[in-house]
């Protein structure tokens, strides 16, 4: 669990909500049609800027802040280290009992190793891991874009019933006092674009960014692995270089 994730975004939405009750009655930011036309018209928007799969896909990326599930890289430095000792001391082939082991680790991973254990040329492999590696990065970079459309789109939309708010005001100037409710309902639009784009949407993709560049770097490090035992480099040498990688 990424626990800043949760404390940060916690805390944000905990300090507005004690800021509202200390300053009046908190059923007063609480407005439906402003919350349709916030919310609603963020994700119908954002929906229109990508296939529907990479929009449910982005959406349910929000997981990753909270949870990103990736390995400790300690861990699996050493990991790829023995991997690379057991082949130079035993031999590629002997790292064909292990291939369900690589493919649990990581799916590019287990290809790779699978095409090495076949005996497939360095420049063969090379050629499919940058292939892999695009794809994966095309799929992240996705899920970071639909978070930041999400957070450019809240504030946007915030606005827009904002406008409609003002408009139905002024159509009601021959009663002054109409004027301050409708002008204070007008505005919680905009609060709620604000503080969903800037506690929420932002926060999110920054993380998904963060963990995005994360991920391809275990890749790179899978790619490195690969090629150490092709060359028949040795697995200190490997170890120095995936430590620097993942440091």
């Amino acid at each position: 669990m990424e626990i800043s994730t949760v404390i940060g975004i916690v805390a944000a939405f905990l300090l507005i909500v004690i800021s509202i009750s200390l300053g009046g009655s908190p059923l007063a930011f609480v407005n439906i049609p402003s919350l349709l036309i916030t919310v609603g018209g963020g994700f119908s928007a954002t929906l229109a800027a990508f296939p529907l799969k990479e929009f449910i896909a982005g959406v349910k990326g929000i997981g990753v802040a909270f949870k990103p599930g990736l390995p400790d890289p300690v861990e699996l430095t050493e990991y790829l280290t023995n991997v690379a000792n057991k082949a130079r001391k035993e031999g590629i082939l002997a790292l064909e009992a292990d291939i369900d082991e690589f493919y649990q680790k990581d799916k590019i991973f287990g290809d790779l190793m699978r095409m090495l254990i076949d005996g497939q040329e360095l420049e063969e492999i090379k050629s499919a891991a940058e292939t892999a590696l695009a794809k994966v990065e095309q799929k992240l970079n996705t899920r970071v874009q639909v978070w930041e459309s999400l957070g450019d789109l809240f504030p946007a939309f915030g606005m827009i019933g904002t406008l409609m708010g003002l408009i139905q005001m002024l159509q009601n100037l021959n009663d002054p006092s109409a004027l301050g409710p409708g002008m204070a309902v007008a505005m919680i639009t905009t609060l709620y674009g604000a503080v969903l784009a800037n506690v929420l949407c932002i926060p999110i993709s920054k993380k998904l960014k963060y963990f995005k560049d994360l991920e391809l770097l275990y890749k790179e490090a899978f790619i490195l692995t690969v090629e150490a035992i092709s060359k028949s480099s040795n697995p200190n040498t490997l170890r120095d270089k995936i430590s620097t990688l993942l440091g």
